[in-house]
């Protein structure tokens, strides 16, 4: 059995999966949103957090969107990004800009937490079923010291598929999408969003640029201005569809070392919380949704203003 000290924690590896297991009862204090409770994220004089590592300048309170350490981290190099000081704030209401603001600051210290890591995880939790603890709007970056099991199986499979037929896997996929049309979401000049063909959950979308690059932190303004009007539209469109629904927004992109491996493309993945898995897929890791992505799509597609795509 292998174990490793990491974090006030520790990570073993679990020989049936080949993957690591983290060991975090620290996580298990985190404090959560209570009515009337203060909001340490909030400017003022309750605002509580570690000093901060990075700041978007501008606003009424002299920040925009800020970092900071997580009191409650995975890892040494784990940080929460505070998105707006506006706790009512949020990616599927704010502007254009304002979530630019926010992609802008998941590349910034994304760049900032890769030394010394063999990933960096970038998410954003929304709701209890996603994972929240505190309803003020904001996301977290992790690095980690290990390639979990999945992420290795992915570089593998998108390197094989890449040698094999000299193309990208995420670019056949996208293609793949776009000749269908019935699986479009949001598609301009820069990027297209799509549900996949074999989704993990019911209105799981997948946004990738037209220009694939494998590293998301390395992505030109341009495209991530394109990428947080897609995102937000898209979010806009769940909330309509489905009433604020729970999800989680994962940044895929190359782990450290691979930032300019030519068989990755990064991308956005939007995994709506709406069902919850059972038995078959704890026994299988097969998922199972009761929504087909074509169906999916055809509802978002609308209410984006895209019903005559496909």
């Amino acid at each position: 059995m292998t174990a490793r000290p990491w974090h006030g924690g520790e990570l073993r590896w679990n020989a049936e999966t080949e993957d690591w297991t983290v060991l975090a009862p620290s996580r298990g204090s985190r404090p959560h949103s209570a009515a009337g409770a203060a909001c340490p994220f909030c400017p003022g004089p309750a605002e509580d957090t570690p000093p901060e590592t990075w700041r978007l300048p501008g606003g009424d309170v002299g920040w925009r969107v800020r970092a900071v350490p997580n009191r409650y981290a995975l890892s040494d190099r784990h940080e929460i990004v505070i998105e707006s000081p506006r706790h009512d704030w949020d990616l599927a209401t704010g502007t254009d800009g304002e979530v630019a603001d926010v992609l802008g600051a998941w590349q910034h210290r994304h760049r900032a937490l890769r030394p010394a890591t063999a990933q960096v995880v970038v998410f954003r939790n929304h709701g209890l079923a996603a994972g929240i603890s505190l309803a003020h709007p904001h996301s977290q970056i992790a690095g980690l010291p290990v390639l979990s099991a999945e992420t290795r199986r992915e570089l593998e499979t998108a390197r094989v598929h890449h040698r094999d037929r000299g193309r990208l896997l995420a670019g056949e996929q996208l293609e793949a999408a776009l000749s269908d049309g019935k699986r479009i979401v949001f598609a301009d000049d820069h990027v297209v969003a799509y549900t996949p063909f074999a989704p993990i959950a019911a209105y799981e979308v997948r946004i990738l640029p037209h220009r694939a690059g494998p590293d998301f932190a390395a992505a030109g303004a341009e495209e991530i201005r394109a990428t947080a009007r897609c995102l937000r539209t898209i979010l806009a469109a769940l909330r309509a569809e489905l009433g604020d629904p729970a999800y989680n927004v994962v940044v895929r992109t190359a782990p450290t070392g691979y930032e300019t491996a030519p068989f990755l493309a990064w991308s956005l993945q939007l995994v709506p919380r709406l069902e919850t898995p059972a038995g078959l897929e704890l026994a299988t890791g097969v998922p199972v949704t009761t929504v087909s992505p074509e169906h999916a799509a055809a509802r978002l597609r609308t209410l984006v203003g895209m019903a005559d795509v496909g």
